[in-house]
């Protein structure tokens, strides 16, 4: 495609914002996909401080362009998860369901933890406050605390633990009865595990006297005949037979800090969080590609929380294939909005115009990488004509395919 003058890049791009208003370009959903989400406040996307962009459910929808049917609930326990499953309501979205995602039981265990008449987590706003308050005044632990504490624990969680157990197999087991669909379990995180994480909370006794313990309820312990090694929450999730297990009590293994909100005493994944759990489920899920994926969703998570400069260090298997699924339809896209139009030949201008001045580019990444539309290996001013040309023709209805079909077929 021949060069144009950036006045004139500058003059069509002007001309088609009054001429054209503001027509959206989305990737192609596949026909009838449709994802019933089942579980807790980590399906709902509870994030206490408003910042979550997407739940792993949303992204994991948005990649395969389905509808998303989402009947977790903040609080739930596999108690509550196994009640519902008695409303017809629920039970004819999951008879039609493509995909059902499960995720249940840190409500059944973390509560016991965290909210008890020995340790309420709710009167602490940082997990520092509520580890100082497990210490005496010299900062040893105070085991006037600890000890009821553990006490309880070890008194309560056979139990809780039993209970659970008989849950997720029913719930596996009335899922199966009702869906041809792919069914997906995750294991549960330890939100306080985070070994591996840059934070003074690491080598606290008190935090680690909390973690060994979820990790125990979570685990198992060796050579325990109340806790048994495999024989406790994840056992139960992983011994199902016929579903689909998603491990991510392993993904997130020593890195509670970089996943979750832990350190503000909220154990939800953040942005991260999700952005892992959503690949570890497409991975799962081995759906058979049929080019209308949407990485959108997935790259903005990934570009506007600090994963695109940590995640590699911290799991870099994970970090690569969600480069490559969030580049899928992605060039033309710069803004990652799952449209191109004229913001993103603004911003390949505004990459072009950096480079040629020798200065920082406003734009970095995999977004920057989006604004290469012609796949030639760098961004200049005939990606931002083509992106511009499609959108033309696009809004005037000349074409009706997504960009990267425009642009495979300008070649």
């Amino acid at each position: 495609m021949k060069k144009i003058h950036i006045g004139r890049a500058a003059a069509m791009l002007t001309a088609l914002t009054l001429a054209a208003g503001s027509a959206s370009i989305t990737a192609e959903a596949e026909d009838g996909m449709k994802v019933v989400a089942l579980g807790d406040s980590i399906t709902t996307g509870y994030s206490s401080d408003g910042t979550l962009i997407a739940s792993y459910a949303e992204i994991v929808s948005s990649y395969y362009g389905a509808e998303l049917v989402n009947y977790a609930q903040d609080g739930f326990t596999s108690t509550d998860l196994v009640n519902q499953l008695s409303d017809d309501a629920v039970q004819a979205d999951i008879a039609s369901a493509d995909v059902v995602l499960v995720t249940i039981g840190g409500n059944d265990i973390l509560h016991l933890v965290l909210n008890n008449e020995y340790l309420d987590a709710t009167q602490y706003s940082t997990m520092y406050e509520l580890i100082a308050a497990m210490k005496t005044e010299s900062g040893a632990p105070d085991w006037t605390v600890l000890l009821p504490l553990q006490q309880y624990l070890n008194n309560a969680m056979p139990a809780a633990i039993s209970q659970y157990r008989s849950n997720v197999a029913l719930i596996a087991e009335q899922l199966k009865s009702l869906t041809d669909g792919r069914i997906v379990f995750q294991t549960v995180y330890n939100p306080m595990d985070c070994d591996a994480d840059d934070t003074p909370l690491a080598s606290s006794g008190s935090m680690e006297i909390l973690t060994t313990n979820v990790t125990g309820y979570l685990e198992g312990k060796q050579d325990n005949t109340v806790f048994p090694l495999g024989q406790c929450v994840n056992g139960a999730i992983r011994d199902l037979q016929d579903v689909i297990v998603v491990d991510t009590y392993q993904t997130f293994l020593d890195h509670g800090v970089y996943y979750t909100n832990i350190n503000d005493v909220d154990v939800h994944p953040n942005n991260r969080g999700h952005l892992v759990i959503a690949e570890s489920v497409i991975q799962a899920l081995d759906i058979a590609e049929t080019g209308s994926e949407n990485g959108a969703l997935m790259r903005k998570v990934y570009t506007s929380t600090d994963a695109e400069s940590t995640l590699s260090s911290v799991a870099a298997e994970l970090n690569d294939s969600i480069m490559v699924r969030a580049m899928k339809n992605a060039y033309g896209d710069v803004n990652a909005d799952t449209k191109v139009d004229l913001d993103d030949a603004s911003g390949t201008l505004s990459i072009y115009a950096a480079v040629g001045a020798g200065a920082e580019s406003p734009i970095t990444g995999l977004n920057a990488q989006a604004a290469d539309g012609n796949q030639n290996g760098t961004v200049g001013l005939d990606d931002a004509t083509l992106m511009l040309s499609y959108y033309a023709e696009f809004s005037s209805m000349l074409f009706s395919g997504t960009f990267m079909e425009y642009a495979a077929q300008v070649k």
